[in-house]
């Protein structure tokens, strides 16, 4: 457990570290207080902005999928950087497990990832708080806050971080980064509606409707929902088997 700890350590170090990160999360923040936040003119434009819970769902249902495809890039790569470096080698030298290394890197990019994700929360309620001071209570915040983790921050920070760590060492890194750019764009481009939304909607899915409802579309579909929530933490787990279970992955005892 403490080597994984160590390797974990390592790669969340390495990932804040970077500029990038930053600059992908100064970018969402600007792009979500421009569309989401409750000024006059906006909430003129879009009549729920001042309600908070449909505020927070709609800056992740767009910014923070930007957020997530930026994070996309930085993530991709990081088995296949190692084995190119030489930092794989140098870890099979010393007395760390497969599954220590394989868990390490998971967790540090993960914790990376709700990093960036919870800080685009955060930012996103104080803004609201500078434009609606004295309309909702405590709970109400708390409330979104644990609802927004729990629907959407979770199981899509998980979905993302393990296929974009994991499935590059699987595929080709080309293929990876068309096929993830295209399901980016297909959710980027969808649309809520009172019908059922596709399973592989990971930001705005019909797991998202147990945040905020809309008026006029109040049905909760629960199977889609536990669909949704299946190939998110399904394919992210699947990705990490996969590493975990290839052969050539690490040294021949293992």
């Amino acid at each position: 457990m403490s080597k994984l700890a160590a390797v974990a350590k390592y790669e969340y170090k390495m990932q804040i570290s970077r500029p990038a990160g930053w600059g992908v999360l100064l970018f969402s923040t600007v792009t979500a207080f421009l569309d989401c936040l409750p000024t006059a003119a906006n909430m003129a434009r879009v009549e729920f902005l001042g309600e908070i819970h449909y505020y927070v769902r709609r800056v992740f249902a767009f910014d923070g999928l930007i957020l997530l495809f930026g994070l996309m890039f930085l993530m991709a790569g990081r088995l296949v950087g190692d084995r190119k470096t030489g930092v794989k080698d140098l870890l099979m030298a010393a007395p760390v497990h497969k599954k220590d290394y394989v868990g390490g890197k998971l967790l540090g990019n993960l914790c990376y990832t709700l990093t960036m994700m919870f800080s685009l929360l955060g930012i996103s309620i104080c803004g609201y708080l500078l434009c609606r001071r004295g309309t909702e209570g405590i709970g109400s915040f708390l409330h979104v806050g644990y609802s927004v983790a729990l629907y959407l921050i979770l199981p899509a920070s998980f979905f993302v971080t393990a296929s974009c760590v994991m499935l590059p060492e699987i595929l080709d890194i080309r293929f990876f980064y068309l096929l993830y750019s295209i399901l980016f764009m297909v959710n980027a481009f969808s649309v809520n509606s009172a019908e059922k939304m596709p399973f592989y909607i990971f930001t705005q899915g019909d797991l998202t409707k147990y945040i905020w409802r809309h008026p006029k579309w109040p049905q909760i579909y629960p199977g889609s929902a536990w669909l949704n929530l299946a190939f998110l933490l399904g394919t992210g787990i699947l990705a990490v088997t996969l590493v975990a279970a290839k052969r050539s992955f690490w040294r021949a005892d293992e």
